[in-house]
């Protein structure tokens, strides 16, 4: 259960970091699934490269089921309800994968951009019940492609986006914050390091971004889930 005061701060913030959400079981469990599909591309529909750089698995659930079920959707349904204040419905999930010296970053961006094709408009309004949940199934930090988020701005108009990489027609464009050193303060970036199993939520309007995997060893496997609120018992 999430404490009044973490609720407090995802209000305030626009995201929060938990710790711990499932135990050392559960994530060993998840990597070997993960890693099946990343062995064989062609088990999943979803298996794609996000921006044409970063290995992106869409709906990973509808390939595997142990992605379908398992104590992380469980888990952070739990979570998503109290900070919703309701019940919720998963929207979809993804694996996104950055291997040691993987080159690219993900820009500074925020998921309510990609509402619409190639980018919903500056101004869109970004306070929707909307949440997304970063489950880190590696210790990731700096080095190797932790979240960072910037606090505050969730509740704000959505701020202009361009097509970072990746075609503007196609569903798995990269999508970037114009200028972001002009519209962000970067003085506020708070870098979210994790333990394996434990993980960020944000909302939509949250602008975050992840850098490159610096490490010549260490894998970065992100487990990505995201929920909305629904007027239909959970």
């Amino acid at each position: 259960m999430l404490t009044a005061d973490q609720i407090d701060d995802f209000t305030t913030d626009g995201f929060l970091v938990i710790d711990r959400i499932v135990d050392d079981e559960a994530v060993a469990e998840l990597r070997t699934a993960y890693q099946r599909l990343l062995d064989d591309p062609g088990i999943a529909a979803g298996d794609r490269q996000l921006g044409g750089i970063t290995r992106q698995i869409m709906m990973p659930s509808l390939a595997d089921p142990d992605f379908d079920e398992n104590e992380v959707v469980d888990a952070v349904a739990d979570v998503a309800e109290q900070i919703i204040g309701g019940p919720v419905v998963r929207l979809f999930d993804m694996l996104i994968y950055k291997g040691p010296g993987h080159p690219h970053e993900t820009p500074w961006h925020q998921d309510m951009a990609y509402a619409q094709m190639p980018f919903a408009p500056a101004g869109t309004f970004t306070a929707a019940p909307l949440l997304q949940f970063w489950v880190a199934l590696d210790d990731a930090d700096a080095e190797n492609g932790c979240m960072h988020f910037i606090p505050g701005q969730h509740e704000r108009p959505l701020l202009e986006h361009v097509v970072a990489s990746g075609e503007p027609d196609d569903d798995g464009r990269l999508l970037a914050i114009r200028d972001p050193d002009s519209a962000l303060d970067m003085d506020q970036v708070v870098p979210a390091p994790l333990a394996s199993g434990g993980c960020t939520v944000h909302a939509y309007g949250t602008p975050h971004f992840t850098p490159p995997n610096r490490s010549a060893t260490r894998l970065r496997r992100a487990y990505i889930l995201n929920f909305m609120a629904t007027d239909e018992p959970g």
